[in-house]
């Protein structure tokens, strides 16, 4: 059977879709997928808002007959794809005889551990601080098929309890756990094993693919194990939706990370083992663990932007790595590896010998970092001439309540091209954002893709010149201008004025952000929703709610957000969001391409901006009906010659130079509602 049977006019599909429309985009773009999977080549797909991309991957890969793996950016795409999506598919294809299994796979944090949980039960001092929480978790227990944390709907998302009680390959035994025949993570991967489609998301799926390389470390929580050689089933073919994403999170994954908080949630639970097991005498030396951790960190300064705000990452140079901070990190080094042996010593017990590993995990990673942080500070005559000296970068990271230091590749490409191009059968790349300048050379060279991998651009089927604006104010000071941020809050004011609320102001950093909301709040009569004051799905459900509201939101709000209808008919963004070029990975890789002889801002700047900006223009129309306008507050677009390719890469919408043409577009849109 083959996908032009199932999807058109008279198919099982538009039966069982009521309203059902034709999508000529959606079918050319099944019929790729289609083909790749057949032919077992590489396919890259930009599927524009309203494709219908979904059911366009779902439907082919239930019908390839081979085992495929979707990747997706959140896991609320895989809640919806596993909910909704996936049985349409079958109710579509059981007429013509056709079945198959699927199954989903988070990351282990999103589901509870049997053996925490009752050891939690068991210990009073931790029962009373997070008594609340855990009452709403052992009512769900008994009745939890899952064990998946999203049936816990009352919970907050940074609930204590939940942490103290969730699973992670540091607190994974095995088949030695009690708990074993009735663990949820047991449950869920022989699930997986029977599937023909399974559902991961991203960070599950290089995480994964870094086991399976044997560079599994700091990212997975330590616990290189034999019995965790892969998490995934093997597969023959994967799909990834959002794959614009796809550098950032392999990045993540392919480098090694260790952080205060590591060390904290470290000694936590050492002392809970070790007291269980009657090894109070272990006190003294995770005390010892936990304060070398916390001078060592501190011994980091944490460096500032003009305006006084953290920086969230900077290089970790050789330098501040020598004299009194060494010492700080010897101790350091010293003390994890005293834990490493000591629970080496009772290593006959399975939940000590996962404090060994993971202590031994932490060693590894610490000195891996540090080391070759120095020896990129001692400095190498050939460096400048030698490609490889550019392959990892070390950084330090600072946030609120903790401090980290990794190293990341500077280049993922070669790492992807070896372990998932020239390994898995057929790739398949596809988001609403994922080509510059209508093509996808930069995407493929990112990711280590071949030049002449297949290729499809599908338009959106919205009719973006009459339901959307496009307004790039030319009038007001660059950003870089101290005069740029009133300027821009008044424009603001108002474009919020002429739409009456009903708005996404996204900044491109929390400085702006918190801000451009301080101005707002003190202005406008609607009200004002700020990032950060509660949990991003209460805050979309009380925009949604209110219908006039204003949200003040930074890169996060920039994709993956869906408010269809009339909540949200304005989108304001600050500034093209170009990449932090003190970033050490950003810097680093502008360094590999101006090395090569090219031109870093052109070849890799922007169009990593127009991606980004393509995100936070598509967060405007979600369905044929929704309307509004588009506001753009940097004069670059228009003024720098780089702006061409930033518009380019931008749907059709209609384009808007002066805040009069914005009003009359305004009232022109009334009159189609």
């Amino acid at each position: 059977m083959r996908v032009a049977d199932v999807m058109g006019p008279g198919t099982a599909l538009s039966r069982a879709l009521g309203g059902y429309e034709p999508r000529e985009g959606q079918l050319r773009m099944a019929q790729a997928v289609e083909r790749a999977l057949e032919i077992e080549r590489p396919l890259f797909v930009e599927a524009g808002t309203g494709t219908g991309k979904t059911l366009a991957y779902l439907i082919p890969a239930a019908l390839s007959g081979k085992k495929v793996i979707i990747s997706t950016g959140t896991r609320a795409l895989q809640d919806q794809i596993m909910s909704k999506d996936l049985p349409l598919v079958a109710q579509v294809l059981a007429p013509h005889g056709i079945r198959f299994r699927s199954a989903m796979m988070k990351g282990l944090s999103n589901y509870l551990c049997r053996r925490r949980f009752q050891e939690l039960r068991e210990t009073e001092a931790h029962r009373f601080a997070l008594e609340m929480d855990l009452v709403h978790i052992e009512k769900w227990v008994p009745g939890s098929r899952t064990g998946d944390r999203v049936e816990l709907s009352m919970l907050p998302d940074d609930s204590r309890a939940w942490f103290a009680v969730q699973s992670s390959t540091d607190t994974r035994i095995g088949k030695g756990c009690p708990y074993n025949d009735d663990c949820f993570v047991t449950q869920m991967k022989q699930e997986a094993e029977e599937a023909d489609v399974v559902v991961v998301n991203h960070h599950l799926f290089f995480a994964d693919l870094a086991l399976r390389r044997g560079m599994a470390g700091s990212q997975l929580g330590g616990g290189r194990r034999a019995d965790m050689a892969s998490v995934i089933p093997a597969y023959d073919a994967v799909i990834f939706d959002e794959a614009h994403q796809l550098e950032d999170v392999a990045t993540t994954f392919f480098g090694v990370r260790a952080s205060s908080a590591r060390v904290d949630a470290l000694v936590r639970d050492a002392l809970r083992t070790l007291t269980a097991a009657g090894r109070g005498e272990a006190r003294g030396m995770l005390d010892r663990v936990e304060h070398a951790a916390h001078a060592f960190f501190r011994a980091l300064p944490a460096s500032r932007t003009a305006a006084g705000d953290l920086e969230s990452r900077r290089p970790l140079t050789g330098q501040e790595l020598e004299g009194p901070t060494y010492e700080l990190f010897l101790k350091l080094l010293a003390a994890v590896d005293a834990l490493a042996t000591y629970a080496d010593l009772f290593a006959r017990e399975e939940s000590i010998a996962l404090i060994a590993r993971r202590a031994g995990d932490l060693k590894r990673d610490l000195q891996q970092i540090v080391e070759g942080a120095r020896a990129i500070g001692r400095g190498n005559p050939e460096d400048d001439e030698d490609p490889q000296a550019l392959r990892n970068v070390a950084w330090v990271e600072t946030r609120e309540k903790s401090v980290a230091i990794g190293s990341s590749p500077v280049h993922v490409g070669g790492l992807l091209r070896g372990a998932l191009f020239d390994r898995v059968s057929a790739v398949i790349c596809t988001s609403a954002t994922l080509a510059t300048a209508g093509g996808f050379h930069f995407a493929k060279a990112r990711l280590g893709a071949t030049p002449d991998a297949e290729e499809l651009v599908v338009a959106s089927p919205f009719d973006y010149g009459s339901r959307a604006g496009f307004y790039v104010a030319r009038d007001l000071p660059e950003p870089t201008n101290p005069a740029f941020e009133a300027a821009a809050a008044e424009r603001i004011i108002e474009l919020v004025e002429m739409t009456k609320g009903g708005a996404f102001v996204l900044a491109t950093s929390n400085r702006a952000m918190k801000n451009l909301c301080g101005i707002l709040r003190g202005r406008l009569r609607e009200p004002i929703l700020l990032q950060g004051e509660a949990p991003k799905q209460i805050l979309l459900a009380r925009f949604r709610e209110l219908g006039n509201a204003v949200l003040v939101a930074t890169m996060s709000f920039w994709e993956g957000v869906d408010v269809p209808g009339h909540a949200l008919r304005l989108v304001v963004l600050d500034k093209i969001p170009f990449a932090v070029p003190t970033d050490p990975l950003v810097a680093s890789r502008s360094a590999e391409v101006e090395r090569q002889g090219g031109n870093p801002f052109s070849q890799y700047s922007v169009p990593a901006a127009a991606i980004l900006l393509k995100q936070g223009f598509g967060r405007l129309l979600r369905t044929r009906k929704d309307g509004g306008v588009i506001a753009l507050l940097d004069r670059r677009a228009t003024t720098k010659g780089y702006g061409r390719m930033l518009l380019s890469s931008l749907p059709p919408a209609r384009r808007l130079g002066t805040m009069d043409d914005v009003r009359a577009f305004w009232r022109e849109l009334a009159l189609l509602e």
